[in-house]
């Protein structure tokens, strides 16, 4: 069971810090009126219908959510690792059908890890064994496997237009003892067409597993091609935009101050890298027998999310606070509101809010009730 701690008044310096391009309050206040600038609206997101139950029809049952989307009809794609499968439900939450299943055949998967919604509002996933990212129309039609990925697909995906994504690929250099990652731009091929970022490092045993993306950036990107990536700052809000060819257009880089994790957040990561430890040891690969040592990040970063609606604006969640909190930014890097979820709901401060041009869910990968999605409402006006 998870702890819930709610943080908004240790938030408050950060957030005030981010506001006012200053680093030296002492202010310390849960309310939001009182840590945002004069005439800084504030948003706050609804839910609009809830899918998933915890007994019941078994097409609203679900397993292992690891990413559900909305594509441009505002039907909701749900992808579900316990049951290999991607569920399709109508906007108003009825379900419609489904795509794939376990398997090395078209249209299967071995263990299915991202989706994305591209701009011909086909929809791809990442199967990483499987070594291919799967392409789906949207009648859930299998289309084909994008192969040749070396060592493997890309964990995470983002639609960069009608058949382009980004991806997170994986990059290594045995003999030199270094590992990285490279965040580029392919269309419909396995060869990157854009890098944006990429970077090496010497291979570190104990940041593997669920600790292993600790210094690795965050990213998204929206049909147009935009892309942005924040770096993997405890201190500082560090995102850089590039246009659909790749230059730079966008940029924003503040100071605030870090914020600490608490004693139970910091159990739950050693309870999590341990078991991940335990459950590789006992397969008796190359990690059998190698000492791990569980050596935390103590703050907690400043960015942990990314998101661009189909207004063209960057929301960027906000680390300081545990449930749902952004800064909203036009594309020129001018803030234009804060934004909330602050729902009556046991998992809120684990929710992950997906917001993409063709809105905005949300969903708990362990919740302590049952796996459900969120359909949430982006309000017109504040």
């Amino acid at each position: 069971m998870k702890s819930k701690i709610q943080i908004a008044a240790l938030a408050a310096l950060i957030i005030g810090t981010v506001f006012l391009g200053c680093s030296d309050s002492d202010e310390n206040t849960s309310e939001i009126e009182e840590i945002t600038p004069t005439g800084t609206p504030h948003l706050e997101l609804t839910t609009d219908i809830t899918i998933g139950v915890e007994l019941g029809d078994t097409n609203y049952v679900f397993g292992q959510i690891v990413e559900a989307l909305q594509d441009e009809n505002g039907d909701v794609l749900i992808l579900d690792l316990s049951t290999m499968n991607v569920r399709k439900f109508s906007s108003v939450g009825e379900f419609t059908g489904s795509a794939g299943r376990q398997g090395t055949g078209p249209g299967e998967f071995q263990r299915p890890m991202g989706m994305a919604v591209l701009g011909n509002n086909d929809f791809i996933v990442t199967d990483l064994p499987g070594g291919a990212v799967c392409v789906f129309d949207d009648s859930l039609s299998w289309k084909e496997n994008i192969i040749g990925f070396f060592p493997r697909p890309p964990f995470t995906v983002r639609t960069a237009g009608d058949s382009a994504f980004v991806g997170m690929l994986p990059v290594f250099d045995r003999e030199a003892g270094l590992t990285g990652y490279s965040i580029a731009r392919m269309e419909n091929s396995s060869e990157t067409a854009i890098v944006y970022s990429e970077e090496m490092r010497t291979f570190d045993p104990s940041r593997i597993g669920p600790m292993g993306a600790d210094k690795d950036p965050i990213f998204t990107s929206d049909n147009a091609g935009h892309v942005f990536i924040a770096e993997a700052g405890t201190d500082e809000i560090k995102i850089n935009g590039y246009n659909q060819s790749g230059e730079p257009f966008f940029s924003i880089d503040v100071k605030v101050d870090k914020m600490e994790k608490t004693p139970e957040e910091l159990a739950y990561e050693e309870a999590e890298f341990e078991e991940f430890s335990t459950r590789m040891g006992s397969r008796g690969g190359r990690m059998s027998g190698m000492e791990l040592t569980f050596d935390p990040v103590l703050y907690r970063r400043a960015v942990t999310d990314l998101g661009v609606d189909s207004e063209d604006r960057l929301w960027v969640r906000l680390g300081a606070y545990r449930y749902p909190f952004w800064n909203v930014y036009n594309f020129e890097g001018d803030l234009l509101y804060t934004a909330s979820l602050e729902i009556d709901d046991p998992d809120i401060d684990f929710m992950t809010v997906r917001i993409t041009d063709n809105g905005a869910v949300a969903w708990v990968p362990d919740p302590n009730t049952w796996p459900r999605v969120l359909v949430l409402e982006i309000p017109d006006t504040i």
